[in-house]
């Protein structure tokens, strides 16, 4: 065999270990990367840094190219090696992550209409959102019956195997809303496509409300009364944030589609004082939990050891939302002073995205990026 061919034969190889091992859990990276975009958007706007919405944009940019790339192998693999995602299918932690995918089309969608609406025409923008919504949607709802409904009849599962990556599928459904309540205020208000998008929007977001605390109920005695898991799924303990945080930016944007009008007999004025109490009782426990995060992260590095593994991208999206919910916590009650904690947590997700990002280059260089796990 010539050199030609080996090097042929090489490329094909590591293209097809690439498609095999490209597991459900790197969408987790474009969310991350999305709304640090649309978190660094909303920094922009506070601080009037043209600089900042720049790098917002290129953040967004970058998750629109990487969503792009990341489907390519990840739909190669449902055809070329069906028993791989079969395994991932069924295996308690792994199989968490297939929702990341239709969740980064959401956020992909909100983070497009913040930082590059005014490039769009109204038209295409809007034609682009509903799309998005729509894919992203029966993805979330697809994947949360088929995950559910492997968990209740695999028999191997059992209560060690309870980590925050459960909480994945709640939050898929809870990201619906984002987008739908944007659709509805924006380009759909009054209509019936509007009233569809609203209803299918407060269906998921009941599913989601439930399945947090249900889940979080069985999550939380794994916790208490097991010992930690592996430093591995260390960083999974941030996905904790990512419920309560995208709650209060639901409550925000069902505010705003109430006062455009979504064709249903809702009135807005009487849940309005409710509606921002509760955001802030949501928030608070994000911030509580925020810093709980921070403390078992220390008790991982002082007491045990916390090494870098692709997991630590579950870092980046609770995080992001956290510091989104803030913003929209700020603007709800009218209290400037959340916007110095979006600068703040925005910033330490700058740091966190900056160092895992580089951490996964280096492990995509050495080749150690797609292996059996």
């Amino acid at each position: 065999m010539g050199e030609t061919e080996q090097a042929t034969t090489g490329v094909h190889s590591r293209v097809a270990t690439t498609i095999e091992f490209f597991g459900p859990q790197w969408f987790g990276s474009t969310m991350g990367t999305g709304v640090l975009g649309i978190a660094l958007s909303l920094v922009a706007t506070r601080s009037h840094l043209e600089s900042v919405a720049m790098l917002a944009t290129a953040f967004v940019s970058l998750t629109l190219v990487a969503t792009v790339a990341f489907l390519v192998p990840w739909l190669l693999r449902i055809g070329y090696y069906p028993d791989r995602v079969r395994t991932d299918l069924i295996h308690p932690v792994r199989s968490q992550f297939f929702p990341t995918m239709p969740i980064t089309l959401l956020v992909l969608g909100v983070g497009i209409d913040q930082t590059m609406g005014h490039l769009l025409s109204d038209a295409t923008l809007q034609s682009l959102l509903t799309l998005f919504f729509v894919v992203g949607s029966v993805g979330i709802f697809g994947f949360g019956l088929l995950l559910v409904t492997l968990m209740f009849t695999n028999d191997r599962i059992g209560p060690d195997d309870g980590v925050f990556a459960w909480y994945i599928p709640p939050v898929s459904h809870l990201v619906i809303p984002l987008l739908g309540f944007l659709l509805v205020s924006d380009y759909y208000a009054g209509t019936l496509t509007g009233q569809i998008i609203f209803v299918v929007s407060v269906i998921a977001l009941g599913v989601g409300t439930f399945m947090f605390l249900f889940f979080g109920s069985i999550v939380l005695y794994r916790y208490a009364y097991a010992t930690l898991p592996h430093e591995k799924l260390a960083p999974t303990f941030a996905i904790g944030l990512a419920p309560t945080s995208v709650l209060v930016i639901d409550i925000a944007r069902l505010t705003y589609a109430l006062q455009a009008g979504v064709g249903v007999d809702i009135s807005l004025a009487p849940l309005e004082p409710l509606l921002k109490l509760l955001a802030l009782l949501l928030w608070g426990f994000s911030a509580w939990w925020f810093v709980l995060t921070g403390a078992l992260v220390a008790y991982y590095i002082t007491r045990r050891t916390h090494p870098f593994f692709f997991t630590w991208w579950a870092y980046t999206f609770p995080i992001g939302a956290f510091a989104v919910s803030t913003d929209v916590l700020a603007n709800l009650l009218d209290v400037a002073a959340f916007g110095f904690v979006l600068i703040g947590v925005t910033a330490l997700l700058l740091v966190v995205w900056t160092i895992t990002a580089g951490q996964t280059w280096r492990l995509v260089a050495r080749g150690r990026a797609f292996t059996a796990d």
